[in-house]
């Protein structure tokens, strides 16, 4: 009972930062244990198997809240984001079975630039310089990452950068969902409507888990799912500009899993590559957050 207490009695910065940590690591841990899955599953079967997971941990939230939660006028958007992210789960899934979890881990810090530049083109606003400067480092980045002519741009590479544009578009629908649905709503219908996408392919490829690798499987579904929750709750205590930095501590964590558990030495090209998409992810952050505070303040004139 102390340690609530003792959590609960911290600044909320302070426990914003615990929080986006222990959603690092977690996400972290997620990139280990798919990598140790898919050495024996097939990444379709492990898709459909997550989405089955979180479906059925939600099922409990629906029974609460009643069927008639569900219903939205934006079904259409929902499904072509259920489409966003079975493809780049698919994508993802390969990427970390074939390519090293500190470059796969670098290359999808993209994300949240490509979401900023989607949610712009989406909502019709000018792509401003703080904008273009985000997306111009950090795609420098990802080219000093891969190196194309220089070394040969593998098919997982090419899967990581599609996984963080399909992510980066499917997170700019979840937040165009959430101004009128649930967040709750939002996020069950992204397993709801994975699973049945899932579900055929999955199936065609199942092989039988022994009782090690369903314990596995089960600590690849609680890790999934509590790095979202983690974070979640890291960003509604204090802006992304102040926690995403912990966030990027995922980074040196990859390198050392991947180092201590499958023998994969980092290539320095990552650190310079590394530093120019998290500044470039970071900037974009921070440019947005300075944008609404702008926004908030010419509101109040």
């Amino acid at each position: 009972m102390k340690a609530p207490a003792l959590y609960l009695a911290l600044p909320v910065q302070t426990r914003a930062i615990i929080l986006m940590t222990m959603s690092a690591i977690a996400y972290a841990l997620t990139f280990v244990t798919v990598r140790e899955l898919s050495e024996t599953f097939s990444v379709y079967m492990l898709v459909m198997l997550r989405a089955a997971i979180g479906t059925v941990i939600l099922l409990p939230w629906l029974y609460q809240s009643g069927i008639g939660i569900l219903r939205t006028s934006q079904g259409k958007l929902y499904g072509f984001r259920a489409i966003l992210v079975y493809s780049g789960n698919l994508c993802w899934f390969y990427a970390l079975a074939k390519m090293s979890l500190a470059d796969a881990t670098a290359l999808s810090f993209l994300m949240p630039v490509f979401t900023a530049i989607i949610l712009a083109v989406w909502m019709r606003e000018h792509l401003s310089g703080p904008r273009i400067t985000a997306l111009a480092l950090g795609l420098a980045g990802a080219f000093i990452v891969i190196r194309p002519g220089f070394t040969v741009i593998s098919l997982a590479t090419i899967g990581m950068l599609y996984t963080t544009l399909s992510y980066g578009a499917a997170t700019a629908a979840t937040r165009v969902l959430t101004y009128k649905d649930n967040p709750s709503v939002v996020v069950f219908y992204m397993f709801a409507l994975n699973l049945p996408l899932a579900l055929g392919p999955g199936v065609y490829h199942w092989t039988t888990p022994s009782p090690a690798d369903w314990l596995l499987i089960g600590a690849f579904a609680l890790l999934s799912l509590y790095s979202q929750i983690y974070m979640t709750r890291a960003l509604a205590l204090a802006e992304a500009v102040i926690v995403m930095p912990t966030f990027y501590l995922q980074l040196p964590l990859a390198a050392m899993f991947g180092f201590f558990l499958f023998g994969q030495v980092p290539e320095i090209w990552l650190i310079p590559g590394a530093a120019l998409i998290i500044g470039g992810s970071y900037y974009s952050l921070w440019s947005e957050a300075r944008r609404r505070t702008r926004n908030k303040e010419d509101g109040t004139r």
